[in-house]
């Protein structure tokens, strides 16, 4: 079976995210290098929600190796910065290939991330198959941004995130719209703050 980190991590190089979302939503080891796998349609569904909501770039929170801010970023044009968590992890040996420049932070936030939330209320923040809650929490408390993009499963898929796209987040935002991720059982929602 061909190894799915090899031939994406070739077709990255080569700047063909349209062949990795047709080729390998289906593959059996599809986890090993993305959560979800967004559609064409998806991906301008992302575009024509930052257009409505007058964004300028994303800041996706805990993006792994930054596969899908890469291909949002080549699908779309809007550029999509990357937070994580374990640089240590993240340039071992043994850690999977990363896609986008990473910007790497402690469990808590300092400084530099909290300055960068709170730097320009035309970003847009994306959590995707994000999986801590009161870090969720904490990173909105410090977001001046108006755009909340939440990626995730949908009840009945049998999977947890924390946030889910549907439900965890608080009054102060609002749904502007979703789209599944093909038939999936996986949805984009994207907010909008009061």
């Amino acid at each position: 079976m061909e190894d799915i980190v090899e031939a994406v991590t070739s077709l990255y190089k080569q700047g063909d995210w349209k062949t990795i979302v047709a080729n390998y939503r289906s593959h059996p080891q599809r986890n090993k290098v993305l959560w979800v796998f967004p559609t064409e349609e998806n991906f301008e569904f992302i575009a024509n929600c930052m257009v409505q909501l007058n964004c300028e770039t994303i800041l996706s929170i805990g993006c792994g190796s930054g596969l899908l801010e890469w291909m949002i970023t080549e699908a779309t044009g809007y550029h999509v910065s990357g937070i994580e968590v374990d640089g240590a992890w993240w340039r071992c040996k043994y850690a999977p290939p990363t896609f986008i420049p990473i910007i790497f932070t402690a469990q808590k936030l300092d400084e530099a991330i909290i300055t960068l939330l709170g730097s320009s209320s035309q970003i847009a923040l994306l959590f995707c198959y994000f999986n801590n809650g009161p870090a969720f929490k904490e990173y909105l408390d410090k977001f001046v941004g108006k755009v909340l993009i939440i990626i995730g499963p949908a009840d009945g898929k049998g999977v947890h995130t924390d946030p889910r796209p549907f439900g965890d987040v608080s009054e102060e935002w609002i749904l502007h719209d979703s789209q599944e991720v093909e038939t999936s059982k996986d949805y984009i929602a994207v907010y909008y703050r009061k």
